[in-house]
């Protein structure tokens, strides 16, 4: 049983064809890593931007107590912008109050 010179183009052909297969696997296989790794990186930066958001906004922020105390210190600050909305609104109807009568 002899090979013809068309069996083995045929058998090269075929050959050929698991090799490019081959790299176009490993190639998506790399690709999606990268862009796998960039996605996970992504949310970081994003939660990155928004901590530094925070701490410009509340006052008096400690950097050296980390997220927890970052995130104690918001809902502190919360609570006193409540207070204060509170006896604004309290004085404003006091005050209503007395212009009327």
């Amino acid at each position: 049983m002899g090979v013809t010179i068309e069996g083995q183009r045929k058998e090269n052909w075929v050959l050929m064809r698991r090799q490019r297969d081959r790299r176009a696997l490993v190639k998506k296989i790399m690709t999606r890593s990268r862009k796998s790794l960039e996605a996970h990186r992504r949310p970081c930066r994003s939660i990155d931007r928004r901590v530094k958001m925070l701490k410009e906004l509340v006052p008096n922020t400690k950097p050296s107590e980390g997220l927890d105390g970052l995130f104690r210190q918001t809902a502190d600050y919360i609570l006193a912008l409540e207070m204060k909305v509170r006896v604004m609104q309290t004085m404003v109807q006091v005050l209503t109050e007395t212009d009327c009568v």
